[in-house]
């Protein structure tokens, strides 16, 4: 199974090749099927299991537009991590050119931000 074309250029911009277990988990998402990713850290975890949400809305509709809003809630119990999840996030839209924000809420995020 290949990814959308603008996320293999983007791997290979990068120097990089998915790992199969990537494009696996990919697939089973696409399917409706739910998991668990197990691997060493940096070997692409957070990739792994965010690239099936991002491939499915990268593409857009039928008619090729992209989806106005778009939302994955992802938990943490780690602040650290969950900084470092959403940056790697955001600087992975905006390397595709996707005009999307990644927002990250803590248990110290203001209520207004919350209610968005």
């Amino acid at each position: 199974m290949s990814f959308p074309s603008q996320i293999e250029s983007w791997f290979e911009a990068k120097g990089w090749r998915p790992f199969e277990f990537q494009r696996e988990v990919s697939v089973a998402w696409r399917l409706g099927q739910s998991g668990l990713v197990h691997a060493p850290t940096g070997f692409g975890k957070t990739l792994a299991a965010m690239l099936g949400p991002l491939s499915s809305a990268a593409e857009g509709d039928e008619d090729g537009a992209l989806p106005a809003a778009f939302q994955v809630l992802w938990i943490t119990p780690m602040r650290a991590l969950a900084n470092d999840t959403a940056h790697t996030l955001q600087q992975f839209v905006e390397e595709l050119g996707l005009n999307w924000t990644v927002a990250l809420r803590t248990s110290d995020t203001s209520s207004s931000h919350r209610a968005k």
